[in-house]
């Protein structure tokens, strides 16, 4: 009768134990190129878990809370035999039941790539794939129910993207230039920019992008005191008005084709682009107000550089403010200009 009691009271503890990992289970289904196999994760235990940018191996387990040397284990098991269906159990310092099995196992009434309170998934017996292992079609979806493989690795960079650029402007200058003071804190540099990113390189760490497209610019210099700007006889030429201004500015557009470099770090999120650009000049105009109110807007070529180039970079978060920096490596002044010589633009600022 005791031996009765004990058996029916193990019997009690494990159902109940089942139960608990049941309630507490969370599967993950990825491809992993590194070890060129299909892999399930089973995770039971109480810590939540976010699906990491790069879905494999590592990183899920890194989610998890798997060490490094731990990690470094199950892929040694992993990778021994391309052709053997692993099974691995680990358990983490948090009490987490983690059972790893690779190939194709089969799931039932699953809809999602990570699922919580299911049951467990059904193996075959005879660890043998099933009829319904062969459902899978090229898209990496199973046709015997509503359940989508995730991509082992997604993209750090969206295929395209729209920025606008807020910085301030400046020059420097390389001769005793009569070009007169900026107001450094109203000199601001506006841009525009549409842009296309073609991933050459989708790594496990890193990816790296060919980023590249049009952008409309607007250089503003903002001149100190009552300087302004004046365009006679092909000469550009910085006189003071004979008025008090409480405005006066020297605006340049152009049309900018920036060609970057881009990497993407994707356990920091951290991306960081190299490159240069080069720009057509589509107008020019100064722009001086008094300080009754008064405005002026005169459009001339005033002597710019028709077509710049330079030198760029831009560092930031994946999703969040980027910074930029922007360098001429031509005058913005043609050669001939005799009072704004030697003058080459730059700017700084974010990019949102």
């Amino acid at each position: 009768m005791k031996r009765l009691f004990t058996t029916a009271m193990m019997i009690l503890i494990g159902i109940a134990a089942k139960a608990e990992i049941k309630r507490d289970t969370t599967i993950i289904e990825f491809s992993d190129a590194k070890v060129n196999k299909h892999i399930t994760v089973i995770s039971t235990g109480d810590k939540e878990i976010d699906l990491p940018v790069s879905l494999d191996l590592n990183s899920v387990l890194k989610e998890l809370g798997i060490d490094t040397t731990e990690r470094e284990r199950a892929f040694v098991l992993i990778g021994k035999d391309q052709n053997k269906k692993d099974t691995l159990l680990m358990v983490s310092q948090n009490g987490q039941r983690i059972e790893i099995i690779t190939k194709k196992p089969l799931l039932k009434n699953y809809n999602d790539s990570t699922i919580t309170d299911k049951p467990e998934p059904v193996y075959n017996s005879e660890n043998k794939e099933s009829e319904e292992d062969d459902q899978w079609d090229n898209q990496n979806q199973w046709q015997g129910s509503n359940h989508v493989k995730k991509k082992d690795r997604s993209r750090f960079f969206s295929k395209s993207d729209f920025g606008l650029y807020l910085g301030l402007n400046n020059f420097l200058s390389n001769s005793n230039s009569s070009f007169p003071e900026l107001r450094t804190w109203r000199s601001r540099y506006v841009a525009l920019s549409f842009r296309k990113n073609a991933t050459l390189i989708k790594g496990r760490q890193v990816d790296l992008a060919l980023s590249y497209g049009p952008e409309i610019a607007w250089y503003n210099f903002m001149f100190e005191n009552n300087y302004t700007a004046v365009y006679q006889g092909e000469q550009v030429s910085f006189p003071e008005a004979d008025f008090n201004t409480s405005k006066s500015k020297l605006v340049m557009p152009y049309l900018n084709l920036p060609v970057m470099l881009n990497f993407g770090f994707k356990e920091a999120k951290f991306k960081m682009g190299l490159g240069g650009y080069v720009g057509y000049r589509i107008g020019g105009y100064t722009k001086t107000k008094d300080t009754n109110g008064n405005k002026e807007k005169i459009k001339s070529t005033y002597g710019f550089t028709n077509v710049p180039y330079g030198l760029t970079a831009e560092l930031g978060k994946k999703n969040g403010l980027t910074l930029f920096f922007r360098y001429d490596l031509t005058n913005t002044f043609k050669s001939n200009q005799s009072n704004a010589t030697d003058l080459q633009a730059f700017s700084a600022g974010i990019r949102i």
